[in-house]
C-alpha cells in the first residue's frame, strides 16, 4: 500500500493565484468557476519521468508562510560530490558557474512574488544525466530581497545565509512513495484563461 506525506496549503484563494498566474490582459477571456464546498487538488512535490538518457525533472518548492508574497528569487543549482565546492546555476536555459563573471548568481526565477507554490521545471526537455549518476546533485532554494535596491546577489546570500535550500535530487536516486510528498492545494475556486493573440491587419 502506499504511503504518502500530505501537506495540505489551505488558502482562500483561487487556484490561478496560488500558482502564480501573470495579470490578465484586457483582451482575455476568463471564466471563473466558484466550488459548492473548498475542493482539493494534489500532486507530488517532485516530478522525475525517463531514463538517465532522457531525463524530465519537475520540482514544486513550497514558500514558509512568514515570506509569501514577498519579492526574492528562486536559485536551481547543481554541484557534483567529486567537485565539493564547485556550484552551477540554471536560469532554465544554460548553466553556469554561480560566480560567473558575465552571469553571476543566475537566477532560475528572478524578482518575482514568492507565491506559495512555485514550479521549477529543471530539466523541461529531456535531459542527458548519465555521465552524473552517482555523483551529481540537484539543489533548489530561495532568497528574499528586502527592498527594491537588492540584487539577485543579495538574495543569493540571503538564501545561505538563512539556509533556505536543500537537495531534490541526487541522480542515480528515484523518487519513491514515501520519500516524495504529496502536495494538496485548498481551494474555493478556480479560474481559466484563454489568451488572445492579436495579429496585425494590413492597411
Amino acid at each position: 500500500m502506499k504511503c504518502f506525506i500530505r501537506r495540505s496549503i489551505l488558502l482562500g484563494a483561487s487556484a490561478s493565484c496560488l500558482l502564480g498566474a501573470s495579470f490578465l490582459r484586457a483582451d482575455d477571456i476568463v471564466k471563473t468557476t466558484e466550488f459548492s464546498e473548498p475542493g482539493q487538488y494534489c500532486f507530488e512535490q517532485t516530478s522525475l519521468r525517463g531514463k538517465f538518457d532522457k531525463t524530465i525533472l519537475a520540482h514544486h518548492l513550497i514558500i514558509p508562510p512568514e515570506d509569501h508574497l514577498k519579492t526574492g528569487d528562486v536559485f536551481v543549482g547543481f554541484r557534483r560530490s567529486s567537485q565539493p565546492d564547485a556550484l552551477w546555476l540554471t536560469d532554465g536555459s544554460q548553466w553556469r558557474a554561480y560566480n560567473d563573471n558575465e552571469f553571476p548568481y543566475m537566477a532560475f526565477k528572478r524578482n518575482i512574488r514568492l507565491e506559495p507554490v512555485i514550479k521549477a521545471e529543471v530539466f523541461h526537455a529531456p535531459k542527458d544525466v548519465t555521465e552524473y549518476v552517482e555523483d551529481g546533485e540537484i539543489w533548489i532554494g530561495y532568497g528574499v530581497r528586502k527592498d527594491e535596491t537588492e540584487t539577485k546577489e543579495d538574495s543569493f546570500q540571503d538564501m545561505i545565509s538563512n539556509q533556505r535550500y536543500y537537495r531534490v535530487w541526487r541522480i542515480g536516486d528515484l523518487v519513491v512513495d514515501g520519500l516524495n510528498p504529496e502536495i494538496c492545494l485548498t481551494t474555493t475556486q478556480i479560474t481559466e484563461r484563454i489568451r488572445i493573440v492579436g495579429t496585425a491587419s494590413s492597411q
